[in-house]
């Protein structure tokens, strides 16, 4: 089943930060094989929702099932891994600032199915008020923490686990898949491997972003109001296997290099040409360094 709306967007279509579908596309089935690296989180997550629901089930105004917020779902690849693997009764709400990304995520044959689906147009902005009353309600995303300001995270953090001098919120439970950690080998080694690096995470900092520094940030900021935090890790390992990704993100990872520092040009492009040419001998192993987090309700937000 499947449902639109609107959240704060007031008629724009508020795309501060276009991620292109294609990206997404191509990089889907590395992060579901790194999301199967956390699968004790998912247990630990089972767990906790079976244990609610009967709680809910006992309300005036709340069903029996689990409403499931997909922060920044994009294409709808986080529903896609995630979905069949909720073994309780849930309806979805996928929440983006980029209605073309929704667009492609309602096309997808995954998310077909019995599954009740709402596509809401917004931000950020619209997730506290997706978070209150008595339903049992997990928050979700899936390698956006990165992309957040401070304040968003203080946000998404209060809408998850209640703010610091508030009261908590009730029966929210939050599963932030795919942080990028900073942490990438590429082997065999290149002397302008460090020197890209730099460069590539000081562009994801700008302007005040969390960068590698999201999961740490917004684990604190869960501990602080009270959640019970837990942390894995969920890394991309690339090998021959996935020649077509490698080449993306590296070209991409050179792109940006540049753009936050322009005197890389050179270096970067033969630092580039020459892991494409170790790439096409089957040369080059990659792992990206992601983390997991859960967050589940602590008895001083309860």
């Amino acid at each position: 089943m499947d449902a639109r709306s609107a959240g704060s967007q007031n008629g724009d279509r508020m795309v501060t930060r276009p991620v292109p579908a294609d990206w997404l596309g191509q990089r889907r089935r590395a992060d579901h094989q790194a999301r199967e690296k956390a699968a004790p989180l998912l247990e630990t997550l089972l767990d906790r929702l079976h244990a609610l629901l009967p709680a809910a089930a006992d309300s005036t105004t709340a069903s029996a099932s689990v409403h499931v917020i997909d922060v920044g779902a994009g294409t709808g690849s986080n529903q896609a891994w995630l979905a069949p693997r909720l073994s309780v009764p849930q309806h979805w709400t996928l929440l983006d600032h980029d209605a073309d990304l929704l667009e492609v995520a309602a096309e997808d044959p995954a998310a077909a199915g019995p599954i009740q689906t709402t596509r809401v147009l917004g931000t950020i902005e619209d997730l506290p008020g997706m978070t209150q009353g008595d339903a049992v309600e997990l928050v979700t995303c899936s390698a956006l923490l990165d992309l957040l300001s401070p304040r968003e995270a203080e946000l998404l953090a209060d809408s998850i686990a209640g703010s610091i001098a508030g009261s908590g919120v009730n029966h929210v439970a939050a599963l932030l898949s795919l942080t990028v950690t900073g942490a990438v080998e590429i082997s065999p080694g290149h002397t302008d491997d460090a020197v890209i690096a730099q460069a590539f995470d000081a562009h994801q900092r700008r302007d005040g972003l969390l960068g590698p520094d999201a999961a740490g940030t917004v684990a604190q900021l869960l501990r602080e109001r009270g959640a019970e935090v837990t942390l894995i890790g969920t890394d991309w390992t690339l090998d021959a296997g996935d020649a077509a990704l490698i080449r993306r993100y590296l070209s991409d990872r050179a792109d940006v290099a540049v753009e936050h520092d322009p005197s890389l040009a050179g270096p970067a492009q033969e630092w580039l040409a020459a892991r494409e040419e170790q790439l096409d001998r089957g040369e080059l192993e990659v792992t990206v360094g992601h983390l997991d987090l859960l967050s589940l309700p602590g008895t001083s937000t309860r």
